[in-house]
């Protein structure tokens, strides 16, 4: 499991290598993750791509075993971090939207939310903090990762499906004052015993905003496979038998 490493800082139109390091991190230090969070949120042309966490919310979850990635500068300043959850039986659990059976619920991690500082973004620390969390929560027992992502962030979009979460269903999330109805965002999940699919049954190719044709699609039990950045397209496949790691399905 890669803990630290090289990654670019780009500032003023210039990029300098620097040193990071990643750790859990502990409760009291929740502070420095609302400061970064509220700092990237400023920053975003677009507010509904990230649905900010309250620290009430994260001190509550941390308190029942909800753990912090956070990723450091060689000046011990946090420059991102991943925050996951583990929801059990609660309401709130993802794996409702997408029907998992009940006698995996406890298997389930919330892949919640991902912030990096604009200066060091294109470090793939979505990827790497992702490849973290999935190897230190299946040592623990853990199998489904769960998460939901904008359909506006595409950068964000492709990056956990490269890491092997399927769209699994689409729906309106997060229903606030300023928006009552929610916001759309793509329900992925990621079963760590599947070792690989067979060749699809069928496949199609849908437009990443066309959101009645994809609902239609997962509907009909297809999946969101594959995404293509350059014209926005989204491959959603229907399989057949899957093979397991040694574990029954």
């Amino acid at each position: 499991m890669m803990t630290n490493g090289i990654l670019n800082r780009r500032t003023n139109d210039l990029s300098y290598p620097e040193n990071f390091y990643m750790k859990p991190m502990h409760i009291k230090e929740l502070n420095r993750v609302v400061e970064l969070q509220k700092y990237v949120y400023n920053n975003l042309p677009d507010k509904n791509v990230l649905f900010m966490d309250s620290y009430e919310e994260m001190f509550d979850d941390m308190k029942s075993g909800a753990k912090i990635i956070g990723v450091f500068n060689e000046a011990n300043n946090l420059i991102a971090y991943r925050y996951i959850s583990f929801p059990g039986l609660d309401s709130k659990s993802l794996a409702y939207d997408i029907d998992l059976p009940k006698s995996q619920m406890a298997k389930v991690v919330h892949l919640e939310t991902t912030v990096v500082h604009p200066e060091y973004r294109g470090n793939a620390l979505q990827s790497i903090t992702l490849q973290y969390a999935a190897e230190e929560v299946e040592t623990l027992g853990y199998r489904h990762l769960l998460c939901t992502v904008s359909p506006q962030n595409m950068f964000s979009l492709y990056n956990i499906m490269k890491n092997g979460l399927k769209i699994k269903a689409l729906k309106r999330k997060y229903s606030s004052s300023e928006n009552p109805d929610g916001l759309w965002r793509f329900i992925l999940h990621k079963d760590m015993a599947i070792e690989s699919y067979n060749k699809p049954i069928s496949s199609y190719m849908s437009g990443l905003e066309n959101f009645d044709e994809q609902k239609g699609l997962i509907d009909r039990g297809y999946i969101g496979f594959n995404i293509f950045r350059e014209n926005r397209l989204l491959n959603y496949a229907k399989f057949g038998d899957v093979s397991y790691q040694g574990i029954p399905a």
